[in-house]
């Protein structure tokens, strides 16, 4: 038995007691099986009845539905023992066990999960997921199994081809994956079933012989004019493609779990046939030729697990992990090739052959790992993607000046219109309703390809997304994918428009770039259009109050005191120089006063009199320095208005992050005039 040193370190006590049980009970009821699986007359429903009795058919299901509800390293725990001994059988478990059940446990009515999850969970049942077609793969664009809906039997009609399904013909129910919108991509048009394999029109045509996990039913399905009751779409119409995404991470680290387990046998094996076996009177571990094999099979076993470890905590802590997960795939299922491979080659003859070893039955069984699940290829492409994705966004620095947290999360709202791409919205009408946990919620409409933000709440939204304020702000900044905060469930969207949720994402650009000059609390309301986005804020003298104030924060840098020296047409090229600067009572530079100007401007024009604001005059005074790095804030208030000149005058006065006040001054400035 291979030993995890650290084991105490990487695993829970009570996951480390569930492991000792789950191996107990592996030996002692799948490891006879081993030999009889491959046989014609083999009873699956005994295995699933065992596998329910001992409760790892519904691990990850609640018990209200008959399962256990333990989290998912479990999950990975039973699916690692049951690879070690027979990975056929971890095969067919996690076909049913898993793939089929997790999407009803999260997709399902309550009535579904009653149905089908409860059976499952004990046991009693065995289900399918059926996805790949003679035509698809890796890419589910060409999906060509569809559902068309019989207004007058009020049933689905379900027609097409399954392919490589595992326990597809043995199975009592699939989760079968149809387009039911073939007017839009794929991704928008796709919908899922439960479909009862009892059912006219469906037919288990063939099984496969695989290469490796023999016993395994990998079947050919065919779907003639089934018809599916509507209490049997899974989720909603056209959700198909997020039940799909749903999953994808943890099922790859359940590969790579499966592989663990798949490697792990074989290198005991030969560790321990290394010692026992003798050669020019010694054991061939004394060769380096066949000890530095084992160190590097250990080095991988290792660093597979460690992988998988960490992806599956990322998990259990709903967090992002595309990447970590597909890392861990790829390097584990690449790593349980190379080292039954490995063991074979220690072994020798002996390890050629069937008679005293597995090996060649382990070394089949996986090299299915780097096919299933996603090609190494698709494994390699998805890892790179995900690379520079994460290198961009890290690039993505603010442009000078702006201070991205000191941006409010109202002028966040506000601004999102700023980043719409109006040429990916044709055709598109919607309202979209914000609901924060932590903040009031907001409603952003496109129509006609121009887009609006404003504070409000409807009714009936076209689609609701729930999150909090702080995930939202990550995912304006660019430092959390929209789809894998959905897939963690830090935001949860709702809507029967799935093409709408597909390209809703693709409409908006956030960069840095689009909230410059942006700071503080954004006014009520902002529109975009096809030509350009803008902002039509504003107040007119009616609703201008005495007394009002509003507030600004930016942070000064170089290119400030360089851009509003020029502004000034006070520039002198010996100001910008360091060395002299050094010799000023200052004794560093200084910045020039268009700087606090310009940020009292912004205030006014954002949140006062807003956007149209015509400033009549201004007039600052300068009380101390203010040095490149300063964080300085503008308080502005209202003093006095004058209605026969349409003019409101203001005070303000401007501090620095020392609360040291640096400038004030007075403005006369004429707000838009509103009919």
């Amino acid at each position: 038995m291979t030993r995890i040193n650290d084991e105490q370190f990487l695993y829970s006590p009570d996951e480390l007691e569930f492991r000792e049980k789950v191996r107990k009970w592996v030996a002692e009821e799948i490891l006879p099986m081993r030999e009889k699986i491959i046989e014609d007359d083999f009873d699956y429903r005994l295995f699933f009845r065992k596998l329910g009795e001992f409760g790892l058919s519904g691990l990850m299901v609640p018990q209200e539905y008959g399962g256990s509800g333990k989290p998912f390293m479990y999950q990975l725990i039973a699916g690692e023992e049951i690879s070690a001994v027979c990975p056929a059988a971890t095969m067919m478990f996690g076909a049913s066990c898993t793939l089929s059940a997790i999407p009803i446990l999260r997709f399902g009515s309550e009535e579904q999960k009653q149905k089908y999850l409860k059976p499952l969970a004990k046991g009693e049942k065995i289900s399918a997921l059926a996805i790949t077609e003679p035509k698809v793969g890796s890419d589910t664009a060409g999906m060509e199994t569809s559902a068309v809906w019989n207004e007058k039997e009020q049933c689905w009609i379900l027609n097409g081809e399954k392919r490589y399904i595992t326990n597809g013909s043995i199975a009592d129910h699939i989760v079968v994956f149809a387009i039911t919108d073939p007017g839009v991509d794929s991704k928008s048009g796709m919908s899922a079933f439960i479909v009862e394999t009892s059912w006219k029109g469906f037919t288990a045509t063939k099984d496969y012989k695989l290469m490796g996990r023999k016993g395994v039913h990998a079947s050919h399905l065919e779907f003639k004019d089934v018809k599916v009751p509507k209490e049997n779409l899974l989720g909603k119409v056209n959700q198909g493609f997020l039940i799909l995404m749903d999953e994808l991470d943890s099922e790859r680290i359940g590969i790579a779990a499966e592989a663990l387990g798949c490697m792990r046998t074989p290198f005991e094996v030969a560790v321990k046939y290394s010692q026992e076996r003798i050669q020019f009177d010694r054991p061939i571990s004394r060769f380096e030729a066949i000890s530095f094999k084992i160190a590097d099979m250990a080095t991988k076993i290792r660093a597979s697990r460690l992988l998988l470890v960490t992806a599956a905590r990322m998990i259990e802590k709903g967090l992002p992990c595309t990447k970590e997960a597909t890392i861990a795939k790829l390097f584990a299922t690449e790593a349980s090739v190379e080292i039954c491979d490995q063991a074979i080659q220690i072994c020798g003859g002996a390890g050629y052959v069937e008679d005293f070893y597995p090996l060649s039955q382990f070394y089949l069984d996986a090299r299915l790992g780097t096919i299933g699940g996603g090609t190494s290829e698709i494994m390699r492409f998805l890892i790179q993607r995900e690379v520079y994705i994460e290198e961009k966004r890290g690039a993505a620095q603010p442009p000078s000046g702006v201070d991205l947290e000191a941006i409010g999360f109202d002028t966040l709202m506000a601004a999102i219109p700023n980043g719409f791409r109006s040429e990916r919205a044709k055709g598109i009408t919607a309202q979209i309703q914000f609901i924060f946990s932590d903040h009031d919620p907001w409603l952003l409409s496109i129509d006609n390809q121009t887009c609006s933000a404003i504070q409000k709440k409807i009714p009936v939204p076209t689609m609701t997304i729930k999150t909090d304020s702080a995930t939202w702000r990550e995912i304006l900044f660019g430092k959390l994918d929209a789809m894998q905060a959905m897939m963690t469930k830090r935001v949860v969207i709702d809507t029967d428009d799935m093409e709408l949720l597909m390209k809703f994402a693709r409409m908006f650009r956030f960069t840095p770039q689009t909230f410059q000059g942006l700071v503080s609390d954004a006014p009520a309301e902002t529109i975009a259009t096809d030509e350009s986005p803008r902002f039509t804020l504003g107040k007119s003298l009616e609703e201008i109050k005495i007394g009002e104030t509003a507030e600004g924060v930016m942070r000064v840098t170089e290119e400030h005191i360089e851009l509003y020296a020029k502004m000034s047409g006070d520039y002198n090229p010996l100001h910008m120089d360091q060395d002299y600067a050094a010799t000023t009572i200052f004794g560093k530079r200084i910045a020039h006063g268009p700087i606090g100007g310009a940020l009292v401007a912004r205030v006014v024009g954002m949140k006062l009199p807003g956007l149209g604001t015509l400033a009549y005059n201004m007039k600052v005074n300068f009380t101390a320095p203010v040095y490149p790095g300063d964080k300085i804030t503008a308080i502005v208030e209202v003093t006095e208005k004058v209605p026969e000149k349409n003019l409101v005058r203001l005070s303000f006065k401007v501090l620095n992050q020392d609360k040291l006040e640096v400038m004030n001054g007075y403005c006369n400035v004429m707000p838009p005039i509103k009919n």
